[in-house]
């Protein structure tokens, strides 16, 4: 199974990391995290953020790669979730927001692939 983990910035990463090498180790599934750079972002902090999984699959057995691009999110998203075979996309999503205006949500509406959205707050549950 492949499972791509698209990261919005470390300090989200960092809210997910564990719980998305988890799911990974139980589906003994392969990941591919995926950041997209923002304008002013660098490759190297694009590095950082996919390096949070990296750190986090440490010792699991899961297999971890990283990928940095450009472009628009969701075709970005959608298109890397495409080259890599994906079965499934696991992301985050931030509370306080609308699902409606969730990218999660426009990432669901535009793809075949399924997903599925990790709240960064899950540990408060």
């Amino acid at each position: 199974m492949k499972i791509l983990v698209p990261t919005a910035g470390e300090e989200a990463a960092v809210e997910i990391a564990d719980y998305v090498i988890l799911v990974a180790r139980q589906l003994d599934a392969e990941l591919t995290v995926l950041h997209i750079l923002k304008d002013d972002e660098s490759k190297a902090n694009g590095r950082d953020c996919c390096a949070v999984f990296l750190e986090a699959a440490h010792d699991t057995g899961v297999s971890v790669t990283s990928k940095v691009a450009t472009g628009n999110v969701v075709d970005t998203i959608i298109a890397a979730a495409k080259e890599i075979n994906a079965d499934l996309i696991l992301m985050g999503a931030s509370s306080g927001a609308v699902v409606e205006n969730w990218l999660s949500a426009n990432v669901m509406d535009e793809c075949e692939i399924p997903v599925l959205v990790v709240p960064h707050c899950y540990r408060q549950f």
